[in-house]
């Protein structure tokens, strides 16, 4: 057989001269068809054709609905003047409007739609709208009255059009508005007066009636009664408590009602009675505030008057005499400036002020002060200069003081020490220009001072006092002097040269003003000598007694003499040994008894060798000789203020 396939596998192809009995001639295609075929075909045989399937359905789908939406009339371009629009389109626009909620446009739009007759073709479209109009404009009105706007909810009502079927229902509301408007004013005026009179029971009545107009507006009405009746009640209960608390009387307790009684909100409908009680209880302070300041409790006057309140009647009246207290406190000071205070608070009060008239002769007798005192000031103010000719004008001035006023004496003293300060003035010179040179502090400067202090002559009052600064600077002249020679010998005795701080201190004589410190630090020197001395005896008797040889130790520690500086030390020792040594004793005697008792009791005297030596004879206290310089080494340290002990046996 042979096939008419070709050898590479490629389509077959007729010859055009080839034709066939059997096959009929096939019709011409459109070139687009064939192609359109054969992607159809191509994607046929692909393993995901549903998926495309779909995709050009959903396309072909959007391309019917966009064709569709575009075939529609288009929407009015409200935009565009009124003149250039249709009927339909003017009647879209005014729907839109009135959908927008705005009163002046559901107006237009019913105004508009009343002029289109039942004869208009687009009449049953318009009668349909102008109701829906209507109903949104007896919306807008029951907001207004919501609002307590009666007026503008009657005048919205009256704009649906007659032929609207909402014109029974518009006028049905004008006339429940205006019945429930009239008994809503009745018995909400009724409520508010029945609260002024505290009548709570037909205040509730009333609010009652408000609540059965069945009216929103009217509800809110009566929630508002209700509130301000809760609140109507608590502000008279504080007014009542503010009362109970007045009538116990006193500036506390007033000021206390006051205070209360001003914490009412003023818009409540107590305030005529609350404003009345305040005004009574700042007139009774007042008249308290008056007793006290003219009875002399003037901090008293001050704290009652403190407390009216500055919007009362009595408040002017208050100022006056805080103001006049305030003076009399100052006053009290009795000097210059205190009159003078006292006589400008004076000045501000009111001229016609019954409470100034009342203290008009003390007002006076300030001015009087401030006239005494000024002068009394002035001649001090002279003083103070410290010259010969300004004291002289301070003792004029002092004299013009009256010999009545309580201050004369004080002027009279004062012109007693004005006139020593003349006579001692030139002293008073030298002794400064002394001080002067004592300040420096040096030998030269204190001895320059006590020569000048010198010329204050025998007789002249400041003598005591320039004999006093001329020894208090002779003494500091020995100090310069003799405090090298302490620190020197307080030096050498740090370096443990006791014997040589001894006799450098010693040079210090009786008559000097360090010499107490000398001999001072000269007794503690040699204690500490006597102290290294007397140490080692102290210690052979401790030692003894520890062997139980308390004579021997007894007897070693009795060679430390009186007045030495271990002396007190080694008597305590001493008397502790002897106890112990007794205490021995009397354990020793019962065993050495006979065993017959005679008639005398025979006595035990201990062995010469062990009774302790006696005690030396007291001796005046005296220096204890200086060792030898021999016997101490200096610390090497320097720091150590008690000497080394050199041992003679180490050597």
């Amino acid at each position: 057989m042979t096939s008419n396939q070709p050898a590479d596998g490629q389509s077959p192809t007729l010859d055009p001269d080839q034709t066939s009995e059997s096959q009929a001639p096939l019709p011409p295609q459109r070139p687009r068809l064939q192609k359109l075929q054969q992607i159809m075909a191509k994607l046929l045989n692909l393993r995901g054709w549903p998926w495309f399937a779909a995709i050009i359905m959903s396309w072909l789908a959007g391309i019917t609905a966009l064709q569709w939406l575009s075939g529609l009339p288009p929407s009015a371009n409200c935009k565009q003047l009124v003149t250039t629009l249709s009927e339909t389109e003017r009647l879209e626009c005014a729907d839109r409007l009135v959908r927008k909620g705005n009163p002046k446009d559901i107006q237009a739009a019913l105004a508009m739609a009343a002029k289109w007759d039942k004869g208009h073709p687009l009449y049953p479209r318009v009668a349909i709208l102008s109701n829906e109009w209507s109903r949104a404009v007896l919306n807008l009105a029951r907001r207004e009255l919501d609002k307590g706007n009666l007026k503008e909810a009657i005048g919205l009502a009256r704009q649906v059009p007659e032929a609207s079927s909402m014109q029974k229902e518009s006028q049905r509301l004008i006339q429940q508005w205006e019945e429930n408007w009239e008994a809503g004013k009745e018995s909400l005026e009724n409520a508010r007066t029945a609260i002024k009179k505290q009548d709570w029971a037909q205040a509730t009545l009333q609010v009652r009636a408000l609540v059965q107009l069945d009216d929103s507006y009217w509800q809110d009405q009566a929630d508002k009664i209700l509130g301000d009746m809760a609140t109507e009640k608590t502000a008279f209960q504080d007014l009542y408590k503010a009362q109970d608390i007045a009538d116990y009387g006193g500036a506390d307790n007033l000021a206390k009602a006051i205070q209360l009684a001003s914490k009412i909100d003023p818009q409540r409908l107590a305030k005529e009675e609350v404003q009345e009680n305040i005004e009574k209880w700042s007139q009774i302070l007042l008249d308290l505030s008056e007793d006290y300041q003219l009875n002399g409790q003037f901090d008293q006057a001050i704290a009652s008057a403190q407390k009216i309140p500055p919007n009362t009647k009595a408040a002017q009246e208050a100022n006056t005499v805080v103001q006049l207290s305030q003076a009399e406190t100052v006053a009290k000071e009795g000097d210059f400036y205190g009159y003078l205070h006292a006589w400008a608070l004076a000045e501000q009060v009111d001229s016609e002020s019954a409470l100034l008239e009342k203290n008009h002769e003390r007002v006076e007798g300030w001015e009087e002060q401030i006239q005494n005192t000024g002068q009394l000031h002035l001649a001090k103010f002279f003083a103070n200069i410290d010259t010969v000719y300004t004291y002289q004008m301070a003792i004029d001035h002092a004299a013009l003081i009256d010999t009545e006023h309580p201050g004369r004496v004080d002027a009279q003293t004062l012109i007693a020490q004005w006139d020593q300060q003349i006579d001692t003035f030139q002293d008073r010179q030298i002794l400064a220009r002394a001080r002067q040179f004592a300040n420096q502090n040096t030998t030269t400067g204190y001895q320059a001072a006590i020569v000048e202090a010198s010329k204050v002559e025998m007789g002249n009052p400041l003598r005591i006092n320039a004999q006093t600064l001329v020894a208090e600077w002779n003494g500091a002249i020995e100090q310069v002097e003799d405090q090298p020679i302490l620190d020197q010998a307080r030096l050498l005795a740090k370096a443990g040269k006791l014997n040589e701080a001894i006799e450098i201190a010693e040079g210090i004589e009786s008559d000097r003003s360090l010499y107490r410190q000398a001999q001072d630090d000269i007794y503690k020197w040699v204690a500490e000598i006597q102290a290294v001395e007397d140490k080692p005896i102290l210690n052979a008797a401790n030692a003894l007694a520890q062997e139980g040889r308390l004579s021997e130790a007894i007897a070693t520690a009795s060679r430390i003499s009186y007045g030495r500086a271990l002396y007190n030390e080694a008597q305590d020792r001493i008397a502790s040994w002897s106890t112990e040594r007794d205490a021995i004793y009397a354990a020793r005697r019962p065993a050495e008894q006979p065993q017959v008792a005679t008639s005398e009791e025979p006595s035990y005297l201990p062995d010469s060798s062990e009774v302790a030596a006696p005690p030396p004879d007291p001796v005046p206290q005296e220096a204890p000789p200086r060792p030898s310089t021999d016997t101490f080494a200096p610390d090497p340290d320097g720091e150590v203020s008690r000497p080394t002990v050199i041992d003679p046996t180490s050597e």
